[in-house]
C-alpha cells in the first residue's frame, strides 16, 4: 500500500481501503512502473490456506505493514500486506490463498518513494475539498458568484487535473 488507512482518513474521513486500493492501482498503471524492491526478493515460495506464505530461506529486508508482489501464480497473483513475519513463513493480511508451491512462484517487496506518497496524499486532499463542486462551474446566489475551476477533458487524467498528477511523470516506464 501506498499509504495506510489510517493515515489516509487522518486527511479524509470518509475514505476506504477500496480507495486506496484503487490510487495504488492508477499509479502503476499510469506509469507502467511495479516500484519493486529487487533486492527484496523469494523465489520458490509456497502460498498456503488461509493467507500464509512458506518462503525457503531466512526471511531479511521486510517489516510488517510492507507490501509484497506475488508474480508468477497460477490463482494468486497480486499485491499483499505483510501482517506478521514468522521463522518461515509471511502472513499476509488479505483473503486467502489457494494452494500453490511452483520452483516460478516468487514475492517481492514494493516500495514507494516519498514522492509518491506525498502525492497520493495531495489527491486524497483534492477529492475531499473537490468532490461536492464536481459539474458545478458557475453558482449565483444573491449578488454572490462562485465559479469553480473548470477542467476539460483534455487537462485530466483519471477525472484528476492533469498538474495535480505531475508527480508521476518521472517514474512512467515505457510500454512494450
Amino acid at each position: 500500500m501506498i499509504i495506510s488507512l489510517t493515515d489516509a482518513k487522518k486527511l479524509n474521513s470518509t475514505i476506504e481501503q477500496e480507495d486506496l486500493d484503487a490510487f495504488e492501482q492508477s499509479v502503476r498503471g499510469l506509469t507502467n512502473n511495479n516500484f519493486q524492491n529487487t533486492a527484496v526478493r523469494f523465489s520458490g515460495i509456497s502460498l498456503e490456506e488461509p493467507n500464509l506464505i512458506k518462503v525457503n530461506d531466512s526471511i531479511k529486508g521486510l517489516r510488517k505493514g510492507d507490501t509484497l508482489e506475488v508474480n508468477y501464480s497460477s490463482y494468486n497473483d497480486g499485491l499483499y500486506t505483510v501482517e506478521e513475519i514468522l521463522e518461515d513463513s509471511i502472513k499476509v493480511a488479505e483473503e486467502s490463498f489457494l494452494d500453490e508451491k511452483s520452483s516460478e512462484l516468487m514475492i517481492t517487496l514494493v516500495k514507494y518513494p516519498t514522492d509518491i506518497k506525498k502525492g497520493i496524499k495531495k489527491l486524497i486532499e483534492y477529492d475531499k475539498k473537490m468532490a461536492s463542486k464536481v459539474g458545478i462551474k458557475s453558482e449565483t446566489i444573491s449578488r454572490m458568484s462562485t465559479t469553480y475551476y473548470d477542467v476539460s477533458a483534455a487537462e485530466n487524467t483519471d477525472g484528476y487535473p492533469s498538474n495535480l498528477l505531475s508527480f508521476l511523470e518521472k517514474y512512467k516506464k515505457m510500454r512494450w
